[in-house]
Order: C-alpha cells, then sequence, then structure tokens
C-alpha cells in the first residue's frame, strides 16, 4: 500500500468522522472542519501528508494515555481492595510456615516408570 493512498484513506476517514458528528450534533462547524480537511486532502499531497502523520501520533498519543489510564483504574479498583481485605483476614497462606514442622517442602515419593514417561498426559 502506498502512503500516497494510506493518506488519502486517513484524510477520507476524518472527513467522514466531522460529517457523522455535524449529523449527530447539527454543530456547523464540523460540516465546516469536513469541508475544509476533505478539500485539503484532496488538492494536496503534502497536507494530506501531514494530516496522516498528525493523526498517527495523536492516535499513538491517545493509545498510550488510555492504556495508562485503563491499568490504573484495574489497579485501585480491583487489585488494592482485593489486597486489603486479604490483609484484614490476617489469613495469608502464600507465606503460611509452621515453625513445629520446621519446612514448607513436601515429600511426595514417587518412583518413576518408563511407561509413565512414554504418555504423559
Amino acid at each position: 500500500m502506498s502512503k500516497n493512498y494510506k493518506a488519502k484513506e486517513t484524510v477520507l476517514t476524518i472527513t467522514i468522522g466531522f460529517l457523522l458528528v455535524f449529523i449527530c450534533c447539527r454543530v456547523g462547524i464540523f460540516l465546516y472542519l469536513a469541508l475544509g480537511v476533505g478539500l485539503m486532502g484532496v488538492f494536496s499531497f503534502y497536507l494530506s501528508e501531514r494530516i496522516d502523520w498528525a493523526w498517527t501520533k495523536l492516535s499513538y498519543l491517545l493509545g498510550s494515555i488510555s492504556n495508562f489510564v485503563l491499568l490504573t483504574i484495574v489497579f485501585f479498583l480491583i487489585v488494592t481492595p482485593v489486597a486489603l481485605i486479604r490483609r484484614m483476614r490476617k489469613k495469608n497462606s502464600l507465606t503460611y510456615f509452621d515453625p513445629a514442622r520446621g519446612s514448607n517442602f513436601s515429600d511426595h515419593p514417587h518412583d518413576f516408570t518408563r511407561e509413565g514417561l512414554e504418555k504423559t498426559w
């Protein structure tokens, strides 16, 4: 796919987006924006490349920000409350150690045979 085709495709997508926003909101500025972006994309290869470059950078920036925001929300709304609830219960099976046993190691005596290794599943 050539750069020219990709740039024109991006300009067309932005133009249709502005037209859809105009149809939904009936705000005249979006119609003029659609007309301006569409005309710039049709008549100037240089401007269509610049619009494509700006759109790509904006999408990359918004993707980075949304990832950060979503992960922060998940951390504070899911992970932190679960950790606090586990601490309030004071039962942490991950770090449980019985001093009477002397170790958390459990011995599992098992004799390995040739037949057991041939059919592992």
